[in-house]
């Protein structure tokens, strides 16, 4: 265990960090300091109007829109080629594993390929480090602020908080990497990124996935049913809606790359590396899958995907608890996420 990774085990150093919060937010408070000019904090992103407009386009809209552009019309077929055999691959492929029972035999199996052993204790220990951190982080835009004279105009845009996404997810892959130095001499094979049979394993992960592709829509279709029924104006993920109100090549590329590249990374390395792990240690696999699952649906932040997202979870909890890998759950993750995204930008260029 080196001297820095040992700091994480060690109680006086959150004491510390959370002391040096408490003592900035309360200097603040105390003396009232103005704030820099051209600062804001970060607001919520002001998409309702987009967001209704995405959920109730107009068919007659819709038909004009692809009358004048042929390209774009081109691109919904092709998204409808690939629904259609999502779907329809994916209803096969679940009625054989419900056939066959392979379903029922997945989640009372009793094997294990868990690489890493992981205990609460770090997850408590990472989940008090982020929110610490994430705490820092207006502090941080200020001084940026004040230290470079920029104006406000980007600190406080969707720019700003994506800076403060990649420094949330940095940080915790940051943090994971120094927990599983010190528990392990081997980083790789504590977080599951085993090479040996990865292929193999992410090709088993995907055939899942497009087996309960079907159940995922059909459980979100409903939900958007049931909120239409009875009023409920659903919100729209958060990035979901940042794709659709945003102009700037830049913060869009940047988008893609946090939703389809190192959101899914990280996220698996916590969620699926480090709490599922840690869960399965004290819980059977069903209440590790839910719990953990459950965590990775409350952190999007959307009431109404949360069943969905928690159904996601539980797969991919099984295709690396069945794999021993973490890149089968990457695979997945990096695949749902980019589908999702690339259907937001189509649904952008109809608006």
């Amino acid at each position: 265990m080196t001297r820095g990774t040992s700091l994480l085990y060690r109680r006086g150093f959150y004491l510390m960090l959370g002391g040096f919060v408490a003592l900035l937010y309360g200097y603040l408070w105390v003396k009232q300091l103005d704030k820099p000019a051209g600062w804001e904090p970060p607001t919520a992103w002001s998409t309702q109007e987009v967001g209704a407009a995405a959920l109730t386009l107009d068919s007659a809209k819709l038909l004009e829109v692809l009358r004048r552009d042929e390209g774009l019309a081109r691109l919904v077929n092709l998204w409808g080629l690939v629904a259609l055999f999502l779907l329809a691959g994916g209803l096969i492929l679940s009625a054989q594993a419900l056939a066959r029972g392979t379903v029922w035999r997945v989640l009372r199996a009793r094997d294990s390929h868990l690489p890493g052993t992981w205990l609460l204790g770090d997850v408590g220990r990472l989940f008090l480090l982020v929110v610490l951190v994430a705490s820092l982080l207006p502090f941080v835009q200020m001084g940026v602020v004040v230290w470079t004279g920029a104006s406000g105009s980007w600190t406080s845009s969707h720019l700003w908080s994506l800076v403060s996404m990649f420094l949330l997810e940095g940080w915790v892959a940051l943090v994971v990497w120094g927990l599983a130095t010190a528990k392990s001499r081997s980083w790789s094979v504590m977080l599951g990124f085993s090479r040996r049979g990865s292929l193999r394993a992410m090709e088993q992960a995907m055939m899942g996935y497009l087996a309960c592709f079907p159940w995922l829509m059909g459980l979100l279709w409903a939900i958007v049913m049931l909120c239409e029924r009875w009023h409920i104006q659903p919100p729209l993920e958060p990035i979901h809606e940042l794709l659709l109100i945003e102009r700037s090549p830049l913060v869009l590329s940047l988008t893609v790359v946090l939703a389809c590249v190192v959101g899914p990374v990280v996220e698996e390395i916590f969620f699926r590396g480090v709490v599922f792990t840690a869960l399965r240690t004290r819980t059977s696999r069903l209440a590790a899958m839910v719990i953990s699952g459950g965590a990775f649906a409350a952190a999007h932040t959307n009431a109404v995907g949360f069943l969905p997202i928690l159904l996601l979870g539980c797969l991919l909890a099984v295709c690396y608890e069945r794999s021993g890998s973490l890149w089968a759950p990457i695979a997945v993750h990096v695949f749902h996420n980019s589908l999702l995204i690339g259907m937001a930008l189509t649904l952008k260029a109809l608006l």
